[in-house]
């Protein structure tokens, strides 16, 4: 009955809500020592991934050890489980799981598994794992609902795209496509918009409330085969301090009624209700008339999610201006040099949202970096370019460099590479190039780093301009953009907004002209 496997992805994160909810809460001992278990829908042939874990909220010492032990005797006849998590050993006796986990660097794993209805099993049936956890002595007990659901597929387009001037109301277009078997009997709409889109709209099944996701409930069936689109487009309005040229995304994605309810029964993460609007419905265009008897859930979660982009017009652009530098050494010495990208205004340069690398740097004819910016990482034209897996490493001929935060007016970002001089009979540079939608100004966008023979030592930062820039007076800029603004970014965005806004702060393959 059991098989086990390597973690084939992370559980936890708001995706994995998709498939799971938690309603089933810690049934706990005296103490305050707490088993978290979640429910879970899935379809006959199909599998979902959950997760168990343990603590002690109240207790300053992480566990050490960690036993379970799942009762698996009531789901049998139509369910199966797989271990998905590593650090953990288990062993079965006739229907009764029991598995053990000592702490590691992290601490105890989290349990994770997947749960296998089988292809003969009968939507609408349900029964419990019964599960009971031991952590350093400490009791708590539990149990996870398993419902065999009907199995559909809703499936929207996965990127679109509307214009909008800063301070203009657009709208977003919404279409949703059953690509399953079964009529998927209502839905779901969850619109995470930005900032700087924030929803405007007062329709009457919409329910919304400031920082939160508009949530759409819909009552129309969705027959197999069949698309159908919003009655009216999601209205967002344009923040006033938007980019022109700045692509702001929002996210839209599409769940089952019954998978929803789950999600908003969640009390380790409840999604607080919004405000319903007091305007007209919005609808689904396409209307069935079968209803809904059992239990119904999403079998492919990935294809639910559309990546809609308001491109900004008008005439709100920043002009980012290449800052480059000096240095003078001899053949064999070592200095350190910087580039950097200086907002001129006048709007505000979000810099995690750039696609892509924000300034390239071409290293000097004649020296090699020999320590890089970890902001840094190998950068080749019309090549893939990843600046994860490549950050920091020295020796390549140019580099994409990335900025994290924002970029009022009047600040600079810089990257410190230190080189070392192989060979050097006259003044050498290389280039400091930037790139930005909706520049208005392209004549600065490059500048140089210049090594000079002489007594080794680092000079003042280059000027910004035309073609290479010019020696500046040496004067600080403000600098802004940090790794620890990346990190405090992206956990406060995975925490609100779930692994669909995690997408937010990813770097796509782009093409940069240097």
């Amino acid at each position: 009955m059991l098989s086990h496997s390597t973690r084939r992805w992370l559980a936890g994160l708001g995706v994995a809500g998709a498939f799971v909810a938690a309603s089933a809460t810690p049934a706990a001992a005296a103490d305050s020592f707490q088993l978290i278990s979640y429910d879970t829908l899935v379809a006959p042939g199909h599998s979902v991934l959950n997760y168990l874990y343990a603590y002690d909220p109240e207790s300053e010492k992480e566990l050490q050890k960690l036993t379970l032990d799942l009762d698996l005797s009531k789901v049998d006849d139509f369910a199966t489980l797989e271990l998905a998590s590593g650090g953990w050993d288990c062993a079965t006796t006739d229907a009764n799981l029991h598995c053990e986990a000592v702490a590691g660097e992290w601490g105890v794993p989290s349990f994770d598994y997947y749960l296998t209805a089988k292809s003969d099993a009968t939507p609408g049936q349900k029964a419990e794992i019964a599960v009971k956890a031991n952590g350093d002595g400490k009791v708590a007990t539990g149990s996870v609902s398993v419902t065999v659901a009907e199995g559909v597929d809703l499936q929207s387009e996965p990127e679109d795209s509307v214009d909008g001037a800063p301070g203009a109301e657009v709208g977003l277009p919404g279409t949703v496509r059953n690509g399953g078997e079964n009529t998927a009997h209502g839905a779901v709409l969850r619109l995470q918009s930005d900032w700087l889109t924030p929803y405007v709209g007062n329709f009457s099944n919409c329910e919304y409330d400031d920082g939160l996701p508009a949530i759409c409930r819909f009552d129309t069936d969705l027959e197999p085969g069949k698309s159908y689109k919003l009655s009216a487009p999601l209205p967002v309005k344009v923040d006033k301090t938007a980019r022109t040229g700045s692509s702001v995304v929002n996210y839209m994605d599409w769940w089952t009624k019954d998978d929803w309810a789950l999600i908003e029964k969640d009390p380790t993460w409840p999604m607080p209700p919004g405000k319903p609007g007091t305007g007209d419905e919005l609808r689904l265009i396409e209307v069935g008339a079968a209803r809904q008897s059992v239990p119904q859930t999403d079998v492919d979660r990935w294809n639910s999610f559309t990546d809609m982009s308001v491109v900004v017009t008008g005439d709100n652009g920043a002009d980012l201006a290449a800052v480059g530098s000096t240095a003078t050494g001899k053949a064999g010495d070592q200095v350190k040099v910087s580039a950097g990208a200086h907002n001129l205004g006048p709007a505000l340069v979000e810099t995690w949202r750039e696609e892509g690398p924000l300034t390239v740097v071409e290293v000097p004819q004649g020296t090699t970096a020999v320590k890089v910016s970890e902001d840094c990482a190998p950068w080749v034209q019309d090549e893939p370019w990843n600046p994860w897996d490549h950050a920091g490493e020295p020796g390549a001929a140019k580099y994409g460099c990335i900025g994290y935060g924002d970029l009022a007016k009047g600040d600079t970002t810089t990257w410190e590479f230190t080189l070392r001089i192989d060979k050097l009979t006259g003044e050498t540079s290389g280039k400091v190039a930037t790139k930005l939608a909706g520049d208005p100004n392209e004549s600065n966008n490059y500048a140089a780093i210049t090594v000079k023979p002489g007594t080794a030592g680092n000079g003042g930062e280059g000027g910004n301009g035309g073609n290479g820039g010019g020696e500046g007076d040496g004067g600080t800029l403000p600098i802004t953009g940090s790794n620890t603004a990346l990190i405090a970014g992206v956990g406060a965005l995975l925490l609100a907004a779930g692994a669909a806004g995690y997408v937010v702060s990813r770097r796509r393959k782009t093409r940069f002209v240097a």
